[in-house]
């Protein structure tokens, strides 16, 4: 193998990458944000338009459902999908729903911009890759 490829596509890719990086033969660094760019395959991610609390609003969502889980580890409470209109009145306004309402059991950070939901049928997992793995080998990168 020559350099690093732009994806990481097996378990196997993978430990023969962190072989290669052990040598110093590539970049440990740029492993390192590959590795975390895999991490990030397992989520559905989605702008925040805003931030009340434990609840976010963002653009319509459909993946998302009760008992969901986000990155940071809260669990989705409800959700609730809606067209935001001034005139609730209006007969002929499309009600076809443009953002999503979501309840979380613990804030978000401060500053958050994007929402990250759990895929529990994702790349990593269509692909026998194992997390813990991941972690493992992450952590060898970082402080070995």
């Amino acid at each position: 193998m020559r350099g690093m490829p732009k994806f990481i596509q097996t378990p196997a890719d993978l430990n023969n990458l962190s072989a290669i990086a052990q040598t110093g033969e590539i970049d440990k660094g740029e492993l390192i944000e590959k590795i975390n760019a895999l991490l990030a395959r397992q989520y559905f991610h989605t702008p925040i338009l805003s931030i009340d609390g434990n609840t976010v609003t963002t653009r319509y969502f459909s993946e998302v459902t009760v008992d969901s889980t986000t990155a940071e580890g809260l669990t989705v409470t409800a959700v609730d999908h809606f067209t935001p209109s001034e005139d609730e009145t209006d007969e002929n306004s499309d009600t076809t729903p443009t953002e999503t309402e979501i309840t979380l059991s613990g804030a978000l950070a401060a500053g958050s911009t994007v929402l990250s939901i759990y895929m529990p049928v994702n790349f990593l997992t269509q692909n026998g890759f194992n997390v813990t793995d991941i972690n493992n080998i992450l952590e060898v990168l970082i402080n070995g």
